[in-house]
């Protein structure tokens, strides 16, 4: 049973969550799918207080093999298998939003990002919800071509995720 009044450390239900990029190029947009994520997070008196969460850059899908191989090497995913965003403070802000100030860490560089986050709580857990943007230069990405155009460096975040306790 998820406890209100003592601080516990829940688990990210996978199954049920998910991290959603969005990239552009005057050509095409399209978007990639990871639902392979993990996660912890610290409750206490019924609210997050920490939260880390972590994907695979492998297990992003979008739907065209040839597109998600060529962003391995783009990403250096064998130097830089994983994204992390670890929660610094956890902030309510309005009935249902709360801000989360932590750190992303993206192919080998660490950045201040700032998120505020639709929230719902239940018996045995909460659910986050929300986007952000962030410039994949900013983090070192050499950006490829095509059409003689690099794709737009604004990368768009959606995420869904539901932390709940273990029974």
């Amino acid at each position: 049973m998820f406890s209100l009044l003592q601080a516990q450390k829940i688990r990210l239900n996978t199954a049920a969550s998910t991290l959603t990029y969005q990239a552009k190029h005057i050509a095409h947009n399209w978007e990639g799918v990871n639902k392979q994520l993990q996660g912890l997070a610290v409750i206490e008196e019924g609210l997050p207080k920490q939260l880390a969460i972590k994907a695979s850059v492998r297990d992003f899908d979008s739907k065209n093999a040839n597109r998600d191989s060529h962003a391995l090497e783009v990403l250096e995913a064998l130097r830089f298998p994983e994204v992390r965003y670890y929660s610094k403070s956890i902030e309510k802000t309005s009935e249902g939003d709360i801000t989360i100030v932590g750190v992303l860490s993206f192919h080998g560089v660490e950045a201040s990002k700032t998120v505020i986050a639709e929230y719902s709580s239940s018996n045995t857990g909460f659910r986050i919800q929300g986007s952000f943007n962030f410039n994949a230069t900013d983090f070192g990405v050499s950006l490829p071509s095509f059409l003689l155009v690099k794709i737009n460096e604004t990368i768009a975040i959606d995420y869904d995720l539901l932390f709940e306790s273990i029974p």
